[in-house]
């Protein structure tokens, strides 16, 4: 099974706001990727679940999303499933 990334980004790489960026264009589909979704970002070796922070006007005219990461998708599932949200 491939993991399916919704935004690529790079968990090092994090700006000056003290959240990884990347850019909104390498997205697969960017209608997803709007403030406040949790999002699967990463690629598909290392991928994490993120909330989007926001979502500004780069210099380049790209628009950057800065994400905060939530956790890699094991432990997120093993919480779910702890709070009985997601079946054993």
């Amino acid at each position: 099974m491939t993991t399916r990334v919704t935004l690529p980004a790079d968990v090092h790489q994090i700006d000056a706001t003290g959240f990884v960026w990347t850019f909104l264009d390498e997205a697969d589909d960017p209608a997803r990727v709007v403030v406040d979704a949790l999002i699967v970002a990463g690629d598909g070796e290392d991928p994490f679940l993120a909330r989007v922070v926001d979502i500004v006007e780069g210099n380049s005219g790209r628009s950057i999303v800065h994400l905060e990461v939530i956790g890699v998708p094991s432990q997120v599932i093993d919480e779910l499933r702890h709070a009985n949200l997601l079946p054993a």
